[in-house]
């Protein structure tokens, strides 16, 4: 692969994730996301089965989970 090749797999990966965050205002909020909206990867089939809408691959659902018990307040 050459320099080409790589910003192109970058563009997509930056235009896929751009419409799987918009894909929920013209579909509603009941929507399964086949890449999660943080980092691209596929979301697999058995987590969107058992997670109805879920958004974010496990690792990004543990990071925001993570993130947002350290910013709660006591």
């Amino acid at each position: 692969m050459d320099i080409v090749d790589d910003a192109q797999r970058i563009a997509e990966q930056d235009s896929e994730r751009a419409l799987n965050k918009n894909k929920a205002h013209f579909l509603g909020q009941d929507v399964d996301f086949m890449h999660c909206l943080e980092c691209n990867a596929e979301i697999p089939k058995a987590r969107r089965d058992a997670i109805h809408s879920c958004k974010h691959c496990v690792d990004c659902q543990e990071l925001l989970e993570r993130a947002a018990k350290h910013y709660r307040k006591p």
